[in-house]
């Protein structure tokens, strides 16, 4: 049962979530419902703009955004506000990228959340780190599926382990990108550092450092990549300033990630033209042969089933626990 031992419960406004459909367009005859009469478009705005105003309106349930400039994260365009999209009936454009409808979806729940991370086995725990529901956490293994490298050292299956953990939480605030020390490239945390480096966009998409808080609440975010069948998960970040007062964690298992992929590949008929390392070749086998619910399957068995995926000890244990 989950437990809120010593959390303050805060009252907050439930925060809106919104789910990207790429290339898809929904107007009126076409799936999508205009919230007024006119379909009134605002020019030229910042995609966190264009949410922002569906927030401000109780019958918003989504917006279609046309432009694709400015950074990746917040794209500029023609915002439309939709009262009511029906996506099975919206038109695709021919490019994929014009036209993007993001639809409102309600957030996890607050108790009882089951979350994973991969990283290297020297950590533990979710303080100042991101994680994943299974669609999320799956999201971020199959684009980063790679050779262990220093610049990225998350990325690896065959280096790396996966925590699962049981997560409770009083709210959700802003997503924020937390990287292990030594990381550079894209985003950048010194390998002199002890612990991870967390950071947020500014409007130019630079990384800015963060500054935490005992009450801070744990970030959420909709990942900007989805699953090979289009479904998406969520990401969740964790300050570690206030871990027992917005959230707390139960650690439930820790398995070597290569268990993980091996079991994927054997699932998926072994991927005999690849190498035998957990490479991006392995990945597509792996999504070309299972379908995300069968994914999901051999992911759900592993983590029940210590004697397939046995229990990695704790950092600094010399014995399983």
């Amino acid at each position: 049962m989950p437990r809120f031992a010593g959390l303050t419960i805060f009252a907050l406004s439930e925060a809106k979530f919104y789910l990207p459909h790429v290339g898809v367009h929904c107007y009126a005859g076409h799936g999508g419902t205009p919230l007024d009469a006119k379909d009134t478009v605002s020019s030229n705005v910042t995609l966190t703009s264009c949410k922002a105003a569906c927030d401000s309106k109780d019958q918003c349930t989504a917006v279609t955004l046309f432009g694709s400039t400015g950074h990746h994260r917040n794209p500029s365009g023609d915002c439309y506000l939709r009262s009511e999209v029906n996506l099975t009936k919206c038109e695709t454009s021919q490019d994929g990228t014009q036209w993007t409808t993001y639809s409102q979806v309600p957030p996890p729940p607050l108790t009882g959340n089951i979350l994973y991370h991969l990283f290297e086995r020297k950590y533990t725990g979710l303080t100042d780190k991101d994680a994943g529901d299974f669609k999320g956490d799956a999201a971020f293994i199959f684009e980063t599926f790679g050779a262990y490298s220093k610049g990225n050292p998350e990325a690896s299956m065959d280096h790396n382990i996966i925590e699962m953990s049981e997560v409770n939480v009083t709210g959700w605030g802003n997503y924020e990108k937390c990287n292990a020390p030594g990381a550079f490239g894209h985003h950048t945390c010194s390998e002199n550092r002890t612990d991870y480096c967390c950071t947020v966009s500014d409007k130019q998409g630079h990384d800015v450092v963060t500054n935490h808080t005992k009450t801070q609440l744990p970030g959420l975010e909709i990942p900007g990549h989805a699953l090979s069948d289009g479904s998406i998960g969520f990401w969740f970040s964790f300050p570690s300033e206030s871990q027992g007062t917005t959230w707390t964690e139960r650690l439930l298992r820790r398995i070597d990630g290569k268990c993980l992929g091996d079991a994927w590949r054997n699932d998926a008929g072994g991927c005999g033209s690849c190498g035998e390392l957990l490479d991006t070749c392995v990945a597509d086998c792996i999504q070309g042969n299972l379908t995300i619910q069968e994914i999901q399957v051999t992911w759900d068995r592993v983590f029940a089933d210590p004697d397939e995926c046995p229990e990695v000890p704790l950092p600094g244990s010399s014995v399983v626990v």
